[in-house]
């Protein structure tokens, strides 16, 4: 039980990184266009994409102990 809580405070934790990157971004997006500036957002794609894989990883995980348990 104690590990599936991990699990799930460890996602929610990845949900709150990816949301923070996700606003950063907007946020450069908005003030580029608004600047008439170009904003590098590949550093955000990229730490989206290693979030998203992490989430990914997580959820497999957990999926495969509760194929375990059953």
């Amino acid at each position: 039980m104690k590990k599936k809580d991990s699990d799930l405070s460890e996602l929610q934790q990845l949900a709150r990184e990816k949301r923070k990157v996700q606003f950063y971004l907007r946020l450069m997006l908005g003030l580029g266009s608004t600047c008439g500036v170009m904003v590098p957002i590949e550093p955000f794609f990229m730490t989206l994409n290693e979030l998203s894989a992490k989430e990914a990883a997580l959820i497999q995980q957990a999926k495969d102990r509760s194929d375990q348990w059953e």
